[in-house]
Order: structure tokens, then C-alpha cells, then sequence
């Protein structure tokens, strides 16, 4: 009796204790769910470009889609954008996971995005290359950056997603800015 007592105590531990996912399963996951939820619908002013609320005069219909693809921790995150129904182009953001800052990761509403999340780079630095496609098929290199931002269905989802994003900045030896 006393044998199986503690078989059952030892079988119990072990199956509490849970190992952290690895970066190729965490970046997996970061693919799908971005695949699954990276979009959002919402309105934008025809003057400022601001938002608005859809069926408000001068509102139009705005349509944002990002996606995440990464190779290791390299990372590519595509944003296109289509404002009342066209096309108005796609924003390409390459980085390596090791350049952020895990601390920065958070889920923000940035004007007119009700559900973001943002990840800044270590210490500012500049280390995010942006290019810019234009609807014809015209890419445009732009500066570099110190930030990128996905967009999500709802802010659930951006919450969802910052825990990961941290586990795989982390896992590539991503560090927190020094100030």
C-alpha cells in the first residue's frame, strides 16, 4: 500500500510541472494565431485620416491585415491596409526578435486602432527595415524603425498574443533597454 501512495504522489508532481514552449513551437503558434485573428475592421476620417465611427458622414471603411512569418528568430510582419474597399497598399517590416525590447511588449488602442500591439527594439535603436508596396506592385524602402505594431480582431487577442511575443523575444536573447 505504502509503494503506490507514493507512486501516485510522484506520477501527480510530475504532471504539474510543465516545461516552457520551445521557440519553434511558440513561433508556430505566433504564425497561426496572427493567421487566425490579425485583423481588424474599423472607420477612418476622409479629412484627418482619423477615426470615426462607420456610417458617419466622411467615415470610411477601413480594412487592416497583418501576418507574422518568422524563420528562426527573424521575423517578417506584412501590414495591408484597404480604405473604402481598395487596396492602398502593404507595409513590410523585417526584424530579428533579439532587437526587442521584451519589456516594451503591450497591447495598446492606437488611434484608429482599437486593438494593437506594439513592441519597440532595445535602447531605441533602430534596427526594424520598413518597405512600402504600393498597389501596383512598386515597393518603396523607408527608413528604419524602432518599433513594430500588429493589429487584432479584439483586445483579447492583443493580450493573448504579448505573452508569446515576449516568450519568443526572450528565447532569441532579446534584452530589456537599459533606461
Amino acid at each position: 500500500m505504502r509503494k503506490m501512495l507514493v507512486l501516485m504522489v510522484i506520477v501527480s508532481v510530475t504532471a504539474q510541472t510543465q516545461q516552457p514552449a520551445s521557440l519553434e513551437d511558440t513561433l508556430v503558434w505566433m504564425d497561426n494565431f496572427v493567421a487566425d485573428h490579425g485583423s481588424q475592421f474599423t472607420g477612418q476620417r476622409n479629412t484627418d485620416k482619423g477615426s470615426c465611427k462607420l456610417g458617419t458622414p466622411g467615415c470610411e471603411p477601413r480594412h487592416d491585415v497583418t501576418t507574422f512569418d518568422s524563420h528562426g528568430c527573424l521575423a517578417t510582419i506584412r501590414w495591408s491596409v484597404a480604405v473604402n474597399f481598395k487596396d492602398v497598399g502593404t507595409h513590410t517590416y523585417h526584424f530579428s526578435l533579439k532587437d526587442l525590447d521584451p519589456n516594451s511588449v503591450a497591447s495598446v488602442k492606437d488611434n484608429p486602432f482599437e486593438n494593437a500591439l506594439v513592441v519597440e527594439t532595445t535602447n531605441s535603436e533602430k534596427r526594424v527595415t520598413e518597405s512600402f508596396t504600393l498597389l501596383g506592385g512598386k515597393a518603396e524602402e523607408r527608413n528604419k524603425h524602432t518599433r513594430v505594431e500588429l493589429v487584432f480582431d479584439n483586445g483579447d487577442n492583443a493580450r493573448r498574443f504579448v505573452q508569446a511575443f515576449k516568450h519568443a523575444i526572450q528565447l532569441c536573447g532579446g534584452k530589456p533597454s537599459a533606461f
